[in-house]
C-alpha cells in the first residue's frame, strides 16, 4: 500500500467513523464542538510522542525522514480517536456508565493502541509503510504509554469542559455554565 493511499485512507474513514459515532451517540452541537478540543489535544500528544519515540529509538516511520509521521496521520487521531473515540463515545459512556464505564474505557484504550500499531506495522511490513519498532520491550511500554497518557488527556479535558458546561433542562435544554 502506497503512502498516498494510506494518507487518503487517513482523509476519508475517520470523518466517516466521527459521523457514525455522532449518530450513535446523539451529542449536543456543543459536546460535539468539546470532542474537538479534546481531539486537537490528542492529536497534538500523539506528534509530541512520536517525536519523542524517534530520538529515544522506539519507533520512526520509514517513508519519511521527519521525525514523525506526515501530519495528515495526526488528522485522523483528532477526528477518530480523540474527538471520537475519548470525546463522543467517552461522553456517551460517562453519562450512560458514570465513571465506572470511564475507567474501562481509559484502561481499553491503550491496549486497542498498541494493537492497532503493531498489527498495522505486522500487516504492511513487507512494504515497509508503516512503522519500525526499536528492539526489547521498552517500545510497547511507551507506545501502551503514549495512547494511555493522550488518550486520559482527551478524556479529562471533556470530561472538564462537560462539567464547565451543563445541560440546564430550564435554559431551553441550551449549554450553559455550571454553578457552583
Amino acid at each position: 500500500m502506497s503512502l498516498e493511499l494510506i494518507q487518503l485512507f487517513v482523509l476519508i474513514i475517520p470523518p466517516i467513523l466521527y459521523a457514525a459515532l455522532a449518530l450513535w451517540t446523539r451529542p449536543l452541537w456543543k459536546v460535539i464542538g468539546f470532542s474537538f478540543i479534546a481531539g486537537l489535544v490528542m492529536g497534538c500528544l500523539n506528534l509530541l510522542g512520536d517525536i519523542l519515540a524517534y530520538y529515544q529509538g522506539w519507533w520512526h516511520y520509514p517513508f519519511t525522514s521527519a521525525n514523525h509521521a506526515p501530519l495528515t496521520f495526526y488528522l485522523g487521531t483528532v477526528i477518530f480517536y480523540g474527538a471520537g473515540i475519548m470525546g463522543l463515545v467517552g461522553w456517551w459512556v460517562r453519562n450512560r456508565f458514570g465513571m465506572r464505564g470511564g475507567l474501562i474505557l481509559l484502561i481499553a484504550f491503550p491496549f486497542w493502541g498498541i494493537l492497532r500499531d503493531f498489527a498495522g506495522s505486522a500487516i504492511t511490513h513487507q512494504t515497509g509503510t508503516m512503522i519500525v519498532w526499536g528492539t526489547g520491550f521498552v517500545p510497547v511500554l511507551a507506545d501502551f504509554l503514549h495512547w494511555g497518557c493522550a488518550g486520559a488527556a482527551g478524556f479529562f479535558i471533556m470530561s472538564v469542559l462537560e462539567k464547565l458546561f451543563v445541560r440546564n433542562a430550564k435554559n431551553g435544554g441550551k449549554i450553559v455554565p455550571s454553578k457552583p
